[in-house]
């Protein structure tokens, strides 16, 4: 054990004398090397994560934008088809004014409600004309129950207002009459 310590000690000497050893001398510099490259990386990484949220912020604003857009045209383009059918409605009126003959009236009404249907299309709403089809509670509304024995159960025999569809969703559910078998006595 002594012999050891003796043998350490010696060495420790040795490595003294010759100052230090090429292997320790690169040790510092390569740390260094490598620390520098990491916080070279660090910058590079906290560059690029700005960028990013600078994007998606660019990004965020533009959505934006274009979504306000496209409701201001949707509005816009809607409101001249309604404007369209309320001149054709004051037309109307004057023609009750001025005309005495019942059959110009009428037709220019049908007019002013195949105007208003053609408005309605474009703007992408779509009527439901449930007549003969089988009662849905999530486009029709049963206003009254009618026994029947021809018919089968729920079967719409009657449309009294009609309902309306937006991409697929109910606007107004159709208010229908519908039938049922009679009870049995």
């Amino acid at each position: 054990m002594i012999k050891e310590k003796k043998d350490k000690d010696l060495k420790k000497e040795i490595e003294d004398k010759k100052g230090p050893s090429k292997e320790d001398s690169t040790e510092p510099k390569k740390d260094l090397d490598e620390k520098e490259l990491l916080l070279a990386q660090i910058e590079e990484l906290k560059d690029n994560l700005l960028r990013a949220k600078a994007e998606l912020q660019n990004v965020r604003r533009v959505s934006r934008e274009e979504v306000t857009r496209a409701r201001l045209f949707g509005v816009e383009s809607l409101s001249r088809e309604f404007i369209l059918v309320g001149d054709y409605l004051e037309r109307a009126l004057e023609a009750c004014i001025n005309e005495a003959n019942i059959e110009v009236i009428r037709e220019g009404l049908e007019l002013t409600l195949k105007s208003f249907e053609v408005s309605l299309e474009t703007a992408g709403i779509i009527p439901i004309n449930p007549k003969h089809e089988t009662f849905d509670p999530e486009k029709h509304e049963a206003i009254s129950v009618v026994e029947d024995n021809k018919k089968d159960s729920n079967t719409i025999i009657k449309v009294i207002q009609r309902g309306f569809t937006i991409q697929d969703r109910t606007l107004r559910p159709a208010k229908v009459i519908v039938t049922k078998k009679p009870d049995k006595k």
